[in-house]
């Protein structure tokens, strides 16, 4: 079972839930709480730490397609709001958030 699966849970085509929204801005989180990204005002879009990023965005899109993505945006938002920009830029590049 992948990391994403274990933190997430895996089901089929069902509305993402209250918790999987929860457990990946939790992993968003973890991910811009580092004292580097900080430092950086967010993540390289290109690299390791963007392509965590986006596995939490193509997670979040199974779970429940842009709608989970958006709320997840919005609470990562309330947290780390300079952060939100940095992770739009990452998440725009993959089509799950273009639709």
């Amino acid at each position: 079972m992948s990391f994403l699966n274990k933190l997430f849970g895996k089901r089929g085509g069902e509305a993402a839930s209250a918790r999987e929204i929860d457990s990946a801005v939790k992993a968003l989180s973890d991910l811009y709480d580092d004292p580097e990204v900080r430092s950086d005002r967010g993540i390289a879009i290109t690299g390791s730490r963007a392509e965590e990023v986006r596995a939490v965005g193509r997670h979040l899109h199974k779970a429940g397609g842009t709608q989970a993505m958006v709320a997840a945006r919005d609470r990562f938002r309330e947290q780390h709001s300079w952060a939100a920009a940095n992770l739009e830029r990452i998440w725009g590049s993959m089509p799950e958030w273009q639709q």
